[in-house]
């Protein structure tokens, strides 16, 4: 009887000395980057490649400068008779084909004249225009 009570008296002392019920039941969730912004794709994409290169910084074609670009873009049909930029649908934006070399694009892939965009940036571009094409 006496083993037993030690026992219980033991399991009972380790479980009270193992627990500390302030930290034993938070849960930190993977890190999940956050969702791609226009901001993002302003200066990561348009002020580098586009408008700052001088392509798209002047009136005959959609300026993409700063405070000028998701204007120009988003709802804004293009001439191939698609809009730049139709949130939530990459396939159905000029602007998604355009930098993927996709079918139906007139003139070259862009930018052009530059390497082509990373596979993360495009991804991120795709993202952006996924969730809708907000502009932050």
């Amino acid at each position: 009887m006496k083993v037993q009570v030690l026992a219980f008296a033991l399991s009972i002392a380790l479980v009270a000395c193992g627990t500390d019920s302030t930290t034993d039941m938070v849960f930190d969730p993977p890190d999940e980057p956050p969702p791609v912004t226009f901001s993002f794709i302003q200066d990561n994409i348009f002020n580098p490649s586009c408008a700052l290169s001088g392509c798209h910084a002047d009136a005959t074609l959609p300026n993409l400068s700063a405070g000028l670009a998701y204007g120009n873009l988003v709802n804004k049909e293009a001439s191939a008779g698609i809009d730049l930029i139709e949130p939530g649908d990459p396939a159905k934006s000029y602007l998604f084909t355009k930098i993927t070399n996709g079918e139906g694009i007139q003139g070259s892939r862009m930018p052009r004249g530059r390497a082509a965009l990373s596979e993360e940036l495009i991804a991120a571009v795709r993202e952006w225009i996924e969730l809708g094409a907000p502009n932050d």
